[in-house]
């Protein structure tokens, strides 16, 4: 039917309001769309937030790598680096360190790592590059020739890496030599390896910081063992602070640093020395006291928990220093790493394993207190703490073991053993400091964290993995009626 004669048989009251709708229509489609903004002031909330969900950007996850700092490959290496695959993303691994000597040439040392281990692994890799902080100035040719060196032997060995990171401890006076190094370095490196640099929270504060940015690629800010270590290894508001600071100076993509790790304070005639991971007090004339230091699992798995909230793009994930391997005596084992970095449970397991001279081996865990194993004939116990945990533990303050026919006992590394209603009842002595000696635990650690990072008040503490051998007794049977934690 044409429009005319649709027009015709219409009323009048009905041609008005075709009219009216018509117009209506018309305006409507001639004006703009509305701005994002005005979708807030629409009545229907639901539909605005349908809006501002859907075109809402997630923060891309932290990344979680982790440094490969052994000087000498072992086999505890590449089992390391195999258990290691689930919960690291990628490897930055010291290829190559640089002392400065007072009279000579200075010492350089190229760490010869596994590459048929690292060739196995699929996870990115960065070559570290150490320069020593005491360096009166670097001579830029030779560092520069130095590592080139160790890149083309690298690439000759099959082993591809996505960057390399110079980690030199600068003076905050000598950043503009050292950014004049970056960009001779950077103009030498292939156009595929991307330039990394660590940073101390002290460059934060030098106004030759920014410029040191304009030649690198990505950064890393190290927020721990910067001060004072009497302090410890690390305070989660200071490093806060400095996380905060460098969101707001950095024009590159940067990583944080954190300490999986613990070092000795020792105290001489002449000061303060510091031994990390090449035993020092051997070396010193005097040593007057001993010192441990830890970084506390508990306080950074809540300070990684803080970095996710943080909304700077440029923030893009964590370096945990150091990668554990079995015999590390100053570093968590892998299982707490692990832990803190995927925000997953802490908890110490402490239980007593009693050994007998015909390799029968009971253990009894602390929440099994009535667990028995009648043995036939006179044996000699060895009594044993072990923590199977992934934090470390207070010690029992008292464990009632239960024995028949006993004729001898006793008791070691700061416990005492008494006869109490029947029983063998081991008691820690509060009055013993002589227990707490780094040999009674296992290889995996020392007396490691205290609760918190900065109060190295000495506890009686177990660590992950420590074992303490705490008595023995010659009985016929012997079983654990007991144990309580102070």
């Amino acid at each position: 039917m044409g429009i005319g004669n649709l027009v015709k048989n219409i009323s009048r009251n009905q041609w008005l309001l075709f009219a009216l709708l018509s117009t209506t229509l018309f305006v409507s489609a001639c004006q703009p769309a509305s701005e994002p903004s005005e979708l807030k002031t629409t009545p229907d909330a639901s539909h605005t937030a349908e809006v501002t969900s859907a075109t809402a950007m997630p923060r891309a996850p932290l990344t979680q790598e982790v440094y490969i700092w052994q000087r000498q490959w072992r086999p505890a290496n590449q089992t390391a680096l195999v258990q290691s695959q689930g919960a690291f993303q990628g490897l930055r691994i010291l290829a190559l360190q640089a002392h400065p000597k007072p009279n000579g040439a200075d010492i350089w040392f190229e760490v010869a790592v596994n590459h048929a281990w690292l060739q196995a692994d699929p996870r990115p890799k960065i070559a570290v590059i150490r320069l020593d902080g005491q360096f009166v100035h670097l001579n830029d040719e030779q560092v520069i020739r130095k590592i080139s060196q160790v890149l083309t032997d690298w690439q000759a060995k099959g082993t591809h890496i996505a960057g390399v990171e110079i980690d030199h401890d600068s003076a905050s006076s000598k950043l503009p030599a050292y950014r004049d190094f970056l960009k001779k370095l950077k103009a030498q490196l292939p156009a595929d390896l991307k330039l990394s640099i660590t940073a101390l929270p002290a460059w934060l504060n030098s106004a030759n910081f920014p410029a040191l940015l304009t030649n690198i690629d990505e950064l890393v800010l190290q927020i721990h063992s910067v001060s004072d270590p009497r302090l410890g290894l690390f305070d989660a508001t200071q490093g806060w602070q400095w996380v905060q600071q460098l969101s707001n100076i950095s024009t590159v993509p940067y990583l944080i640093a954190l300490p999986a790790y613990g070092s000795a304070v020792i105290s001489t005639a002449s000061g303060y020395k510091v031994e990390s991971e090449t035993p020092l007090r051997d070396q010193l004339k005097s040593v007057n006291v001993v010192q441990e230091l830890m970084a506390e699992p508990l306080v950074l798995q809540a300070f990684v928990q803080k970095l996710h909230t943080q909304k700077d793009a440029k923030l893009r994930g964590i370096i945990w220093f150091r990668l554990p391997l079995e015999g590390d005596k100053r570093v968590w084992p892998l299982n707490t790493l692990i832990a803190v970095a995927q925000q997953g449970k802490l908890a110490s397991k402490i239980e007593l394993v009693i050994s007998s001279d015909n390799d029968t081996q009971m253990t009894l865990a602390t929440e099994n207190k009535t667990k028995n194993q009648e043995i036939l004939k006179p044996q000699l116990f060895q009594l044993s703490l072990i923590n199977r945990g992934n934090i470390a533990g207070d010690i029992p303050a008292t464990l009632s073991l239960a024995g028949q026919a006993c004729s001898g006992y006793d008791a070691q590394n700061g416990y005492r053993v008494i006869q109490k209603n029947g029983l063998l009842v081991w008691q820690w002595r509060a009055d013993n400091t002589a227990a707490l000696a780094p040999t009674e635990t296992a290889p995996s650690a020392t007396n490691m964290p205290m609760p918190q990072a900065n109060k190295q008040t000495q506890k009686h503490m177990l660590n992950p993995g420590g074992q303490k051998v705490i008595g023995w007794a010659r009985c016929e049977s012997l079983y654990l009626q007991g144990i309580y934690a102070p």
